[in-house]
């Protein structure tokens, strides 16, 4: 996972956000509120503007995607679903608003539904709902999962890369993510959190992003050498733009920061620098 760079709204899908939302807000009880927000939501595009506004949402949460279009918490699947990273079922008054998006694939948006937890002193509380009782708001806390469009995941998260140890030992890579070694208690909960309710082990994921490395270990190579080979900008900057054009990025945002355990890719970065500082995330 990569922080995602925010880009704005067209004007009138942010009108149209706005007015959803305050047909949400405008009811004083809790529970109105989140049956309101649940019954707009299903009925978001039944209206022309409603249709436009979330066509416009659509395609600007596509140009802030990680690499192609991909998922903003798994980096594989294609981002088709508009997701709430604070669920609606919880924050009805996040319903409607931008800055609770991301774009998600079925497979991880599906399993996060709308569990939400929270974090006090690295102790982690999910809330559930009891069926038959009226919603309650959540309870206060540090929310557990990490939002993609307000923190940098790359704080929380690190990939398993394998490589050589201080002894010399070679240590075989699982690919998993884990959290970062030296965390307060409650960050790494809640990086414990996000990937155990996201998934992000899950076997197809640590196969893809087992390709994604030598995909990039090979394209770096390629580039390495056509640079030293003479290649002019136009064809350096093809070479670049397809590899950034690539899914899992954060696979060659983890070569870059492990690089001093990992000989080969030190090697390819010494002899192609430049790859050390192209920007992974939309400005």
């Amino acid at each position: 996972m990569l922080i995602i760079r925010d880009q704005m709204l067209p004007a009138a899908a942010q009108q149209q956000l706005n007015v959803f939302q305050a047909s949400v807000d405008a009811l004083a009880d809790y529970a109105d509120r989140v049956e309101a927000a649940s019954n707009a939501w299903k009925t978001r595009t039944s209206t022309v503007k409603g249709e436009a506004a979330f066509k416009a949402v659509r395609a600007t949460l596509a140009q802030m995607c990680i690499g192609p279009i991909r998922c903003a918490y798994c980096e594989d699947s294609l981002a088709d679903e508009v997701e709430h990273i604070k669920p609606k079922s919880f924050f009805p008054d996040l319903t409607f608003v931008w800055a609770n998006y991301a774009f998600a694939c079925g497979p991880c948006n599906g399993p996060k539904g709308s569990r939400y937890a929270v974090v006090s002193r690295g102790t982690l509380r999910e809330v559930v709902r009891t069926r038959g009782l009226p919603p309650a708001p959540a309870p206060a806390g540090q929310c557990a999962l990490i939002d993609p469009r307000a923190e940098d995941p790359t704080e929380f998260l690190e990939l398993d890369l394998g490589g050589v140890g201080v002894d010399g030992t070679q240590l075989d890579p699982t690919f998993d993510f884990l959290p970062k070694e030296d965390l307060s208690a409650t960050a790494t909960a809640r990086a414990e959190y996000t990937i155990k309710t996201l998934g992000l082990n899950r076997e197809v994921l640590r196969k893809a992003r087992s390709n994604a490395f030598g995909g990039f270990r090979a394209r770096l190579r390629e580039y390495a050498e056509k640079m030293e080979a003479g290649a002019d900008v136009a064809e350096l900057a093809r070479l670049r733009d397809d590899l950034l054009g690539t899914p899992h990025l954060t696979v060659l945002h983890e070569m870059r920061v492990q690089r001093l355990w990992l000989p080969e890719i030190d090697d390819l970065l010494n002899r192609a620098p430049e790859a050390s500082m192209w920007p992974l995330v939309i400005p």
